[in-house]
């Protein structure tokens, strides 16, 4: 069955890629391994042979949330990635700002936040302020990609 490319015009290549990938449905969902910066390469190059869709890179070493910047490692850590993989890479970890999802989408192919949107609702999830609070936050993360 051929795969299905989802609201086309506003998706990077790699990152329609990733959506059309014919493993990745609601029907046959798939594991998903993380790297991080630390994982060895054997454990890289094992976790690239058996994965589906994308590659899901840690951005940090420790636990997610806000952090001020993006790791400096990054760029070199995706050349290491693109060289073992053709599959497209979302990275997430710390990324709660456009300055910081820019940056990251300047060598990803998908800016993955999380923290920030949780800390959102749970400082707005019981006012009416909520969809519009996350709605901006959003906004302003895809224009700081664009």
């Amino acid at each position: 069955m051929p795969a299905k490319i989802i609201n086309r015009s506003s998706c990077r290549p790699r990152a329609r890629q990733l959506i059309a990938t014919s493993s990745i449905s609601a029907r046959s969902p798939c594991s998903l391994r993380k790297i991080a910066p630390t994982t060895p390469l054997e454990r890289v190059e094992k976790i690239a042979t058996y994965a589906k869709g994308f590659l899901y890179y840690v951005s940090r070493e420790g636990v997610t949330g806000v952090h001020e910047t993006v790791a400096s490692s990054l760029g070199e850590k995706m050349a290491q990635l693109r060289e073992i993989s053709d599959l497209p890479i979302a990275v997430g970890f710390g990324i709660s700002n456009a300055d910081q999802a820019r940056e990251v989408a300047r060598h990803a192919d998908a800016v993955v936040v999380g923290s920030a949107i949780v800390d959102l609702i749970a400082k707005h999830g019981n006012s009416g302020e909520l969809i519009e609070k996350v709605g901006s936050f959003a906004r302003e993360l895809r224009k700081g990609i664009k």
